[in-house]
């Protein structure tokens, strides 16, 4: 997908993850998030075995073929089947340029795609909401650490897909 911010006129191409990306996502997660990131609780739903999907996971790629984004996918549980998002970054020299908002609305696109029923994140409720993300009923589903409930969301890609969504996200059930 090809967007462009009329803001800054920043041109971007967003693809799917591929493995010779893995040094350069690194670099925009630490500019966007700092040493801070792995003390997160959504890290530990990552370390406990959720399942990375790189086809479902958006980069975008600048015309000087710099990765200045990344919105990950991972394959988890909650009482059903969820994707788990994140993280989401945008390298700060590329932000506020609506790139967050396009490439999580394409990696959502890419979940519904292969017959996702529903995608949880932590995130600001105010930045996800245009795009459909609620807030999680307080006790509905947990995750293995604290999370702000006011950052604990849910968007559901087909109807009826939330219904059995409940209790700790972690890792796919097989």
């Amino acid at each position: 997908m090809r967007g462009a911010s009329r803001e800054d006129d920043l041109a971007y191409t967003l693809i799917a993850e591929r493995p010779e990306d893995h040094d350069a996502i690194e670099r925009v997660l630490d500019r966007a998030f700092g040493p801070g990131r792995f003390a997160k609780t959504s890290e530990r739903v990552r370390e406990r075995g959720a399942e990375f999907e790189p086809a479902l996971s958006r980069v975008a790629v600048n015309d000087a073929g710099e990765i200045i984004g990344v919105c990950r996918i991972w394959r988890a549980h909650a009482g059903a089947p969820v994707f788990f998002l994140g993280p989401l970054a945008v390298d700060p020299s590329a932000q506020a340029a609506g790139l967050g908002l396009a490439l999580t609305r394409d990696a959502v696109a890419a979940c519904r795609a292969v017959g996702g029923q529903a995608v949880v994140l932590v995130g600001a409720e105010r930045f996800f909401r245009p795009l459909g993300f609620t807030l999680i009923p307080r006790g509905r589903v947990s995750l293995p650490g604290p999370v702000d409930p006011r950052r604990f969301l849910w968007l559901e890609l087909r109807p009826g897909g939330l219904d059995k969504v409940r209790g700790e996200v972690g890792p796919p059930v097989r």
